[in-house]
Order: C-alpha cells, then structure tokens, then sequence
C-alpha cells in the first residue's frame, strides 16, 4: 500500500514542477499554486498517515502548525501590523509545544516532525540569501511535506533505503538542494569551452558566462557581470548582480560579460528524479 501512496507522491512532484519549471525557464517566475497543490496533498497524506498508523491525535496538532506555517508563506500580510504578522507563528508554536509537551520527545514519530523543522530552515536559507529565489523556498517547504521520508518503489531507489533514522538525518529535500547545486555548477565547463572557441577568454567571466551584445542582454534573461562606475567608466565584476544594462549603454558598452538566469526549479526537478531512481549517495556513507 505504501508503495502505490509513494508514486502518487512521486507523479505529483514531477508533474508539478516539471510544469512549474516550464514556466520559470519562459517567464522567469512560477506560480504559488504548484507548491499550494504539492504542500497541501503533502499534509493531506501526513493526516492520512497519522489515521492509518493509528497515533495520537496530538501528532494533528502539528500538522496543523505546519499547515498555518505553509499558508503564511503565500498571504500578503503587508501593512497588517506587527501582532497580526506575528501570529500565525506563535499560534504556530504554541500548538507544537502543546503535541510536543504531551507526547514527549522520547515517543515522538519524527516524520511527523521534520516537515515542520525543515519549514525553518528552508526560511531561513532564503532570509540569508542562500536561496535566491522565492519560488525555489517555497518547492523545497512543499517538498518537506510530500516527502518527510523517501519514497519506496518496489525497486527504486537502486541504492536502497537504510533507516528512518538515516532519512531523517538527511532528508530528501536538503539533498534536492545540494544535488541542484552541483548540477547548475556543472554547466560552467560550457561557457569555458565556449569562450575559447570564440577567443574570448577573461578569467574568471569565462568560467560564468560569455560576452555579448547588449541589445541581446536586454532581450534575453541575463546577469550582468559589468556595472557603471560612478567616474563613468565600466568595469568588470566576478558576481553578477542586478540588471542594469540601461546605465551600461549609455557608458558607451557594446558587447557585455553576462551570465544567464537559469531557474534553479530546473536543476531541482532532475535532482529529485535522480534521488527517486538512484537513491542518496550519501547513505552509503551511513
């Protein structure tokens, strides 16, 4: 039975942010409803588990805490004051400690747990700019609840699963992220070899991107990797950072240094296929 709920789960993720990813590479945004739909059929199930499994039912309350956290992320709270801004999290916290208070750390069913552990740091990631993007928290947060475990299809992973514990230690959304990085950092040989094909090396820009003309930088999805001096003069940086072409046309730049915005949701969607099949390398080290 667990097995047909894990490729339920399985299809659900793909097929979202598959979508969510087709968006974000043509529109450079993706919409709140594909992690809306994947969180909530993630808390949904972990309801479903809790029935099936026959626990407590203070282990709803921190689903519900979780689900308050979750839907906190997508309402515009601006200009409501702060008590108002802040409740949602203390009403949050306050039902947590209560599950927790009566069912002790000791006894506690920590795939219960770990989404609403995971939903801080994911925040938190993105408070301190480790996530860039909003739309990428918020795939992680929704993954946290699909999957406070890995799925388990039959044969897949390959590398087998060892034990919740192992799981727990490193969840699958935080290895979605690693995974990603790696991944995005993988396209870097392209732009060298690029470069040396067109004569056009500058280190470390050619590990980054390429230079081209700026009416196509201002078209395209672009970083630039040059900025305006206040002297008037162009100069070239290694982070690059805002969007500028405006002020580098009119210092006279033709050709620019930029690297492209690729959506992170793109590398995430093939981490957590790769992770699904193969299973986390990192196990084996468990």
């Amino acid at each position: 039975m667990q097995e047909w709920v894990d490729l339920f789960k399985v299809l659900l993720a793909i097929t979202v942010m598959l979508a969510a990813s087709r968006q974000d590479w043509r529109e450079r945004m993706a919409d709140d409803i594909h992690w809306a739909v994947m969180g909530l059929a993630g808390l949904a199930l972990m309801a479903v588990h809790v029935a099936m499994e026959g626990l407590r039912w203070e282990y709803y309350l921190i689903i519900i805490a979780t689900t308050v956290l979750f839907l906190d992320i997508f309402w515009d709270n601006e200009g409501m004051g702060r008590a108002l801004t802040m409740s949602p999290y203390a009403f949050a916290l306050i039902l947590l400690g209560a599950a927790v208070g009566v069912i002790g750390l000791d006894g506690m069913r920590y795939e219960i747990l770990t989404p609403f552990i995971l939903y801080w740091v994911f925040v938190l990631l993105y408070i301190f700019d480790v996530i860039k993007g909003g739309a990428d928290a918020k795939c992680l947060i929704a993954l946290a609840f699909l999957f406070p475990l890995y799925p388990d299809l039959w044969t897949l992973p390959l590398l087998g699963l060892p034990s919740e514990l192992a799981q727990l230690l490193l969840p699958l959304p935080l290895m979605v992220l690693f995974l990603a990085s790696v991944l995005s950092i993988s396209i870097l040989p392209y732009f060298l070899i690029r470069n040396i094909i067109n004569r056009d090396i500058r280190f470390p820009q050619a590990f980054l991107g390429t230079r081209i003309s700026i009416d196509s930088a201002e078209k395209g999805h672009y970083w630039p990797m040059e900025r305006v001096r206040e002297d008037g003069s162009v100069e070239i940086r290694s982070a690059p950072q805002g969007e500028d072409f405006i002020a580098l046309r009119q210092a006279g730049a033709e050709l620019v240094w930029v690297t492209p915005k690729i959506p992170l949701l793109i590398p995430m969607t093939a981490a957590l296929m790769i992770i699904i099949v193969l299973g986390n390398p990192l196990f084996i080290l468990l």
